[in-house]
Parts: structure tokens; sequence; C-alpha cells
């Protein structure tokens, strides 16, 4: 099973839903040989304890990116048109940045390069916020994950966007409406963790570079800034198994477990095994993945829709039936389930579905229930 992290740039986050706390220990499992200290000490990639990466301040903004907002964003406006204007400035009359999900900027990278992932359109967002006296912090949010069509591709996705404090609420600010949805489950992070994921986020850049050493320095940091974030020691383990260090692979994949359970890093686990002919192993942490995905409604959701497209409605239904029950929020299973009733004939149960739908749906789909609807009624 291949693993992939379709991120706000290359952020990756452990699954949301881990099994029960007392899980049987596989077979043969004996301690592994270097603990976390060994891992970040540097030396099997010649590195000595004390480099580290080029000092980075997320937000920082110089007198270009002053001379810009005083340009764009007239002094004395209330917090919430003096977000209005600076979006404006940023995306239509001044910079017009573009979209790029695998670049990480900072603030001041993302504003001369002018593009970015989410990650560089926060930062830079943020940086002009703050600077134009608007209370403005970082928000994560959790995109459900989704399948490749043959189900063996598991995309994770980490989302980042920003949070505005008004004089009444709240108001998010995000730059990829496409993977955004209020109903996702979100929680804000301090600046030390959002520097903790563009360090992250870069450690995984360098080593699709091949280069090993920089990227090292950048995970260790983001590990010496949130150390009990288990999917950074997944991509640790992930360079040393590219580096061609396998126990210190094992290693990071096994402390990524024991922190979160980390869904990748036991699927990776499986594939390290395999390689080192330890095949009663790979075989237990193929089935603990096999056991995320039959637990996520997420994948029940994607078999769904697979019998779906194969006219097996029966089957369909009562997958989704099941991803309800674990799940019972999310628009686009009732929504389905509603176009499967109404495969099988049964109107009743078909407009049910979709009311339950609009009724989960934030507003930028509920006029598409509605016409479904709509269309139902006049069968």
């Amino acid at each position: 099973m291949n693993w992939k992290r379709h991120t706000c740039g290359l952020a990756v986050a452990a699954l949301a839903l881990t099994l029960v706390a007392c899980v049987a220990q596989p077979p043969g499992l004996q301690t592994a040989a270097l603990v976390p200290g060994d891992l970040l000490s540097g030396e099997r990639f010649g590195i000595g304890r004390d480099a580290a990466p080029p000092p980075v301040a997320l937000t920082a903004v110089n007198e270009d990116m002053r001379a810009f907002l005083r340009q764009h964003v007239p002094a004395g406006l209330g917090p919430t048109r003096t977000i209005e204007m600076i979006l404006q400035a940023l995306l239509e009359d001044g910079l017009q940045l573009r979209y790029d999900n695998f670049r990480t900027f900072t603030a001041e990278e993302a504003f001369y390069q002018r593009e970015g992932n989410c990650m560089s359109f926060t930062n830079l967002f943020v940086a002009l916020a703050r600077e134009a006296g608007v209370h403005a912090r970082y928000q994560e949010v959790e995109i459900p994950p989704s399948w490749t069509a043959d189900g063996e591709t598991w995309m994770y996705n980490l989302h980042i966007n920003a949070l505005v404090k008004l004089p009444v609420g709240e108001q998010v600010v995000d730059f990829n409406l496409g993977d955004y949805d209020r109903d996702y489950k979100r929680r804000v992070l301090s600046d030390a963790e959002a520097l903790a994921r563009y360090h992250n986020n870069m450690g995984v850049h360098w080593m699709e570079q091949g280069d090993h050493e920089r990227a090292f320095l950048h995970l260790r940091a983001a590990l010496e800034l949130r150390p009990r974030t288990a999917h950074v020691w997944t991509n640790l383990g992930t360079l040393y198994r590219r580096h061609g260090d396998l126990a210190a692979a094992e290693s990071g994949y096994l402390r990524a477990v024991e922190l979160g359970d980390d869904a990748a890093a036991n699927s990776n686990l499986a594939r390290l095994y395999a390689q080192l002919g330890e095949q009663e192993l790979s075989a237990w942490y193929r089935d603990r993945v096999q056991l995320f995905r039959r637990r996520n409604p997420y994948y029940l959701f994607h078999l769904a829709e697979e019998a779906y497209a194969r006219a097996e409605y029966g089957a369909a239904r009562q997958l989704l039936l099941t991803a309800i029950r674990r799940e019972s929020g999310e628009h686009e299973f009732y929504r389905l389930l509603g176009l499967t009733y109404l495969q099988q004939g049964d109107l009743a149960a078909a407009q049910s579905q979709f009311e339950l739908a609009s009724r989960h749906a934030g507003e930028e789909h509920q006029a598409r229930y509605r016409n479904k609807l709509d269309l139902l009624a006049t069968r």
C-alpha cells in the first residue's frame, strides 16, 4: 500500500481515527536499538548536534511590505474592512498571488515570489494583518482522506488557514476554498506549531530533492519545536530509509507508532519488514493498516463509490449506512446514499437522504441539494 500526503505544502497529518489503546504487540518485536536522541544526533548524516537550518521568521515584515500595505490598505479601517482590503490587494489589485501546492514560503518570500501554497499565503496574510493591527492566528484544518481509484493510495490531508478575531465573532480567511469546509475539524495553532510545520514541509521538500542533510536539519528543527508530533517522526524514518539506514528508519517509524499510532508509519513498517524479509512482522503491520482502512468512514465511502459505479446498489447502501454510523456529519455520505436509493426506485428514501445532505452541508452546497429535491418532486 502506498501512502501519499496531499497537503497544504507537505505537512503530514497523523490519522485522526486511531485504534483502541490496548493493542497487541507484533510477533517478535524487540525494543528498537536507537532511542529518539540517537535519531536526532545527526551523526549518520555527518551533521553536528549544534547545526541548524537558517533562522526563519515566518511573519517578518520588511519595508517593501509596509509600503505595499500603506498603498493598498488605508489606515483607520475596522478589522473586517481591513482584511477585505488586504485580500483584495494580495489576490487582485497588487500581487495577484499564484497558487502552487508544493511551494512553502515565509511571508517575505511569498511577497517577492508571488506564489506559494496555503501555508505560504497564510504566512503572508497573517504578517500583513498583524502589521495592520488585526488579531490574526494560524488555524489547522483536518481534511478528510481520499483514495485513488484502485484504493491502494491513501491521501491524508492537512490544511492551514488564518483565523481573524473581529469585534463580534471570528472570520476564517482561506486561500484554497476547494480544500475547506466549515464543518471540518479545526484547531488554532501557536506560532511555534506553525513554524514546526514549516520545517516539516521544508524537510520533505529537501528529501524529495535528494538533499538528505538539509532535509534532516529541517526535520530535526520541527521535532525540537514539537517533539511528540508523530507524522514528523514518520517523515524522519522515511528520510533514514532513503539514506539507506534501515535500522534508524525502523526506529523512526516505531516512534511515530508509539506517539500517535500513525497510520503512515504502520504502512511504512509493513513495507520495511517485507524488504528485510521479516514476513511475519510485515503481515502484522499490513493487517493493522487494513484495520485503519476498514474503520475509517471515508474509506467505506470510497468503497461505496466503487460499488455504485458497478451498479451494486445494495452493497453501496450497506457501506454508506456503516460510514454514516461512524461519521454522521458528512453530507457527501447522505448524497450518495440518496442517489443509491434513487437507483433502487425508493424516491421517499432518496428524498430523505438529500434533505439530510442539505442539513449537514454548508451554504455553498445547499442549493445543489435543493435542486435535487426539486427534480425529485417533478418525477
